[in-house]
């Protein structure tokens, strides 16, 4: 095994959310581990009875100018979107560009990851318009990073 194959591993399980990860080729075995997170513990301090009176003073302020002052709905253009995600981790290539129609179960990308030889399609899951690319090209994803936005048809 290569220096640079180990570093890929290395790479592979400090950028993913993979707590460890075991390879065998042969006589060769690697195991890698993250170690344990550090835990923060908050102490939450009492507020006190001056802030929390203003508090309620204010809120009952701003309730009745509301009531005097009319309400009028604004509609809001509704434009839905889909998001594409990895199934995977990996580098993403893209397949597509914006404004591209897709078919369902058309190859929009796809997820590498070298050091394993390892490459998995991401596929469209319905028919529309690339509105959104949210990931560069060659940028490592994890599994169930948002990867690409699709308006349907």
């Amino acid at each position: 095994m290569k220096l640079h194959d180990l570093r890929e591993f290395i790479k592979l399980v400090n950028q993913s959310s993979i707590e460890e990860l075991e390879w065998k080729d042969g006589k060769t075995s690697i195991v890698i581990k993250k170690g344990a997170p550090v835990m923060i513990q908050s102490i939450e301090q009492p507020q006190q009875a001056k802030e929390a009176e203003s508090g309620y003073q204010e809120a009952a302020a701003t309730a009745e100018a509301l009531e005097t002052s009319p309400i009028v709905p604004v509609p809001i253009p509704v434009q839905e979107t889909q998001l594409v995600v990895s199934g995977g981790v990996g580098l993403f290539h893209a397949d597509v560009t914006i404004g591209q129609s897709v078919k369902a179960g058309e190859r929009v990308g796809r997820c590498t990851v070298d050091a394993l030889q390892l490459t998995s399609d991401i596929l469209s899951p319905l028919d529309g318009e690339i509105t959104e690319i949210l990931v560069m090209d060659g940028q490592f994803v994890d599994f169930g990073k948002a990867l690409l936005a699709i308006k349907p048809n």
